[in-house]
């Protein structure tokens, strides 16, 4: 489709649609102090805009939801400046930098490294979303629960460097020959102290749906009421565990006053249609994450999601 860096116009059905990015950048264009040309312009010619320059502050639309990357699979391999290049070409807004991936965004990376690298963000089209750790809270070693939990809080100092809004943990099944009641304890007890940690440097602790048995919502709930801080929500996983009887609606229901993040899928492999509507119906506006196997043709891959997921998406806010 004829694209333009702040906006698209496509065909479809012998007309052109202009895209809700376009009037999103128009409204904040005079906040932002940035030059836009004309509506009936754009309109007549849908020709690409070169040159428009970004701010360095990513400010929030209060209306639509809004799609990112996490760099688990597709991005695995690329570092900072090659994620932001593909993201910025496929109009992909944000990014959450998996731990352990080639980008070597991690705790302990040195200052000025930092300091590049969320400059280098800042000036660019794509928000530095999150940091995804692998940290996780259900070992009956209490040794090794203590060391993710302050492996957590770097986390969360780094995400602060970085202008991050949170942070990624998970927890990653129910240890046998423990009564799962008291996992659960440990676990929620662990992200409360995280959430405080959280809480000082203004981050949020998103906990991912994960794991064979803490995927399913009956569990993740329970977690998520042993810990009840503020500053602790769930990152959705559009896991096949939430599907019952075609429908993702009882286990989103369980959760969904706890949603602060989400993660999709291959999109014909889950309902998202259904899942965005359910986002809309509650006033979702934050990010859903790409998280998806890697690619033999990236680039052309990403460009393909973005449009079936405005379609998806489109169609849920409407």
């Amino acid at each position: 489709p004829p694209e333009i860096l702040t906006s698209e116009i496509w065909q479809r059905g012998g007309s052109l649609r202009l895209g809700s990015d376009l009037e999103r950048t128009r409204r904040l264009g005079p906040e932002r102090n940035i030059a836009m040309p004309g509506i009936d312009y754009l309109r007549q010619c849908g020709r690409r805009i070169e040159a428009i320059s970004r701010p360095t502050v990513h400010k929030e639309d209060p209306t639509t939801m809004k799609l990112g990357l996490v760099t688990y699979n597709v991005a695995r391999d690329w570092d900072i400046e090659t994620i932001i290049k593909q993201l910025e070409a496929a109009r992909f807004e944000a990014v959450e930098l998996r731990s352990t991936h080639r980008h070597g965004v991690e705790p302990g990376l040195p200052q000025a490294e930092v300091e590049r690298v969320r400059s280098r963000f800042q000036n660019s089209r794509v928000r530095l979303l999150s940091l995804g750790s692998a940290c996780e809270f259900h070992s009956p070693d209490e040794a090794e629960r203590r060391e993710n939990v302050e492996q957590t809080a770097r986390f969360v100092e780094l995400a602060h460097d970085l202008g991050c809004w949170g942070v990624k943990v998970r927890p990653n099944g129910l240890p046998q020959g423990v009564a799962h009641d008291l996992t659960i304890r440990r676990i929620g007890e662990a992200l409360q102290e995280c959430g405080e940690h959280a809480l000082r440097y203004g981050i949020e602790i998103w906990v991912e749906v994960h794991g064979r048995q803490t995927q399913q919502p009956e569990v993740m709930r329970q977690i998520m009421d042993a810990c009840g801080h503020p500053s602790v929500g769930i990152c959705w996983n559009s896991n096949p565990t939430d599907i019952r009887n075609g429908t993702i609606k009882p286990a989103f229901d369980l959760l969904k006053g706890f949603i602060r993040n989400v993660h999709i899928r291959d999109l014909p492999d889950y309902p998202h249609r259904e899942l965005f509507r359910l986002l809309a119906s509650i006033g979702y506006d934050r990010y859903t994450l790409a998280e998806t196997a890697q690619s033999c043709e990236p680039e052309r891959y990403l460009r393909f999601y973005r449009a079936l997921w405005q379609e998806l998406a489109g169609d849920a806010q409407a």
